[in-house]
């Protein structure tokens, strides 16, 4: 399969942060890395993301109860704990960058499937006549996602900003080696090594807009 990178940073990042960090670190590293990078964590504690336009007074009680944080991308209710979360940044000079959305999502997760199929055989893409709505990400797939015809195994969604795109995603796949999502990406895997950078600028938009209640209750 044709890789969509000719190189691609991954930052194996096992910092522990508050959904709210890592939210923030997230779209740092989306504005300021300028090149392609595939950051993975994990999480500390059980916790709750929300998509960009949904109405925080109508998630479920089950997310409210974790103090659950608005992600700067769009899509569902993601309950996060033992999920392997990704955020893939590339800059608008990629050609993947050039796709229609959906196409961009259809990419990033044809690239991945092969590498899923090591713990699920059957993982394919969701098919449209497969898709059923809901506020709830894992219980609610779309076209693209990635699943093996019994469970929604890996979701996501997408951001587009000035100067490029960033993709957060949630896969559920005991042992995976993240490197082999990396180069499932990309010709060239080297490791993001400017850390410190990002975690300056992470710091300051946890303090003055993921922490806040007034980016919680934005609709």
């Amino acid at each position: 399969m044709t890789k969509h990178f000719s190189s691609l940073r991954l930052w194996e990042d096992e910092a522990e942060r508050s959904a709210a960090g890592q939210m923030a670190c997230d779209e740092a590293l989306a504005r300021l890395a300028g090149y392609p990078v595939l950051r993975v964590y994990r999480w500390a504690d059980p916790a709750a993301t929300f998509g960009y336009s949904q109405r925080f007074g109508e998630l479920p009680k089950a997310a409210r109860a974790l103090n659950p944080v608005r992600r700067w991308t769009g899509g569902g209710v993601v309950y996060h704990g033992d999920d392997l979360t990704l955020a893939l940044v590339f800059p608008s000079t990629e050609e993947l960058a050039g796709k229609r959305s959906d196409g961009v999502y259809r990419a990033i997760h044809e690239a991945w499937v092969g590498v899923l199929r090591s713990g699920f055989p059957g993982a394919r893409l969701v098919l449209a006549e497969e898709c059923r709505g809901g506020g709830v990400c894992f219980e609610s797939p779309v076209e693209y996602d990635i699943g093996d015809g019994v469970r929604k195994i890996c979701g996501g969604a997408l951001r587009r900003f000035r100067g490029g795109v960033l993709y957060q995603g949630s896969l559920h796949c005991p042992g995976l080696a993240c490197r082999d999502l990396a180069e499932a990406l990309a010709g060239e895997v080297g490791r993001f090594e400017e850390i410190e950078e990002i975690k300056k600028a992470a710091a300051v938009l946890e303090r003055d807009k993921y922490g806040t209640v007034a980016w919680r209750d934005l609709r």
